[in-house]
């Protein structure tokens, strides 16, 4: 079997040079269950090889008049009319170089089958190119119009393996029980920087916090993976108890800057997994879904900003308590130095989760009347199994800050069909 296809897709966010992507793709598989060797085992329903290519753009993240000069008119703000109105005209910050972001994805898989589709297997493998990243980067005093401007910044590098496996366990006459299991292993690397590279150690600043001013504790760099935390690393005393903006001297120069800042995990996960089951007996039908992330890491930016908070802070003259967690007392921080910039808040964030639980009752001929329908309970959000101290180890992008909480949702439903 073979599938092609060819996109040419056009934006008005990039100048005329780059206004257009040229994205083809292309798919091959072969069906070896039909094949005469094959062909009379009875017990194989699908054995299939899958071979494919693709290449995709995206421009997500640009504003829509980045790539040329443009003013803004501004009057609210003019303080003296001289001229006219007073209204002025403040020049805009543009790229005029911004083009596609553009990822190259090559895959090969193999679908299993057996006992007429009952049970299912499927393995794929899948090495993505991802260049001209788009990322939003820092630029020297007076060459722009502002301090930061998005640019297209490098090349990332993401290898993967997936399994997936399910089928009907039981299939009696009054009771059917279906499970599916699914686990992906991922691996990213930044391999090139189009900016900065004659720069020895060169980064790319992201993942900004609240805590002093312009901290980011986050970077792009190559060699790395995409995101990764860059943050001081932690001296404890006896006791195992951090102490207060006391940082390793990394570099062995005898000061504490930020040539001492390391390395330190990344926000995505190395192992995602998914469960999700479904039992029917006679009317009556059960399901639930689980799903995991292992290796995952947050930066806490909740503790971090609340690391010096007094007695005072937490424990209001009301007699009711202030918004804080109250752990943060026993690190006894003063807000002394960047106390914020601790690798001890890059936080372990794998979880467990229950997404989704769902009990249903199913009727026909309802009264007489020829109804049919369904009754049914679920929860949403019912369990999340981590030992990150945060609210929610599921944070996007692997800064935690004013996250908020997703709720446990309960819902009682009736469908009717007459």
């Amino acid at each position: 079997m073979l599938t092609a296809t060819f996109r040419a897709d056009g934006s008005s966010k990039f100048n005329k040079d780059n206004r257009w992507g040229y994205f083809p793709s292309v798919a091959l598989a072969w069906k070896i269950n039909e094949e005469g060797f094959v062909k009379d085992i009875d017990w194989i329903s699908d054995w299939k090889l899958r071979l494919g290519y693709g290449l995709t753009g995206q421009q997500e993240g640009i504003g829509e008049y980045s790539y040329f000069a443009s003013y803004v008119a501004n009057r609210e703000h003019a303080f003296y009319p001289i001229i006219g109105d007073g209204t002025t005209s403040r020049p805009n910050a543009y790229n005029d170089n911004l083009t596609w972001e553009k990822t190259t994805t090559w895959n090969a898989g193999m679908d299993f089958g057996i006992l007429n589709g009952r049970f299912t297997a499927a393995l794929d493998f899948y090495h993505r190119n991802t260049k001209d990243l788009l990322q939003s980067v820092p630029v020297a005093a007076g060459s722009n119009f502002k301090n930061t401007v998005m640019a297209n910044v490098g090349s990332l590098k993401n290898t993967g393996l997936e399994f997936s496996i399910g089928g009907k366990v039981i299939q009696a006459r009054d009771f059917m029980w279906d499970v599916q299991y699914n686990v992906t292993w991922n691996k990213n690397k930044i391999t090139s920087m189009t900016v900065g590279e004659a720069a020895p150690g060169y980064y790319l600043p992201t993942g900004y916090i609240a805590g002093g001013t312009g901290n980011s504790v986050q970077a792009q760099a190559v060699g790395h993976p995409a995101y990764s935390f860059l943050v001081y690393q932690q001296v404890y005393d006896e006791n195992g108890k951090a102490i207060e903006n006391e940082y390793v001297d990394r570099n062995g120069d005898g000061i504490i800057s930020d040539l001492d800042r390391y390395f330190y995990k990344k926000p995505a996960a190395d192992v995602l997994m998914g469960l999700s089951s479904k039992m029917i007996w006679k009317n009556w039908d059960f399901s639930f879904s689980l799903r995991a992330s292992l290796n995952n890491y947050v930066f806490n930016n909740v503790e971090s900003n609340n690391s010096n908070q007094g007695k005072a802070a937490v424990y209001a003259q009301s007699g009711f308590f202030s918004n804080f967690v109250t752990r943060h007392l026993d690190k006894g921080f003063q807000g002394v130095g960047n106390y914020f910039m601790s690798d001890m808040f890059v936080q372990n964030a794998s979880f467990l989760k229950v997404d989704n639980i769902t009990l249903g009752y199913s009727f026909d001929n309802l009264f007489k009347r020829g109804i049919n329908g369904r009754v049914y309970a679920t929860v949403q959000n019912v369990l999340t199994i981590t030992k990150y101290k945060g609210l929610d180890p599921e944070v996007g992008g692997g800064i935690d800050n004013n996250f908020y909480p997703r709720p446990l949702v309960s819902m009682l439903g009736l469908s009717l069909n007459f």
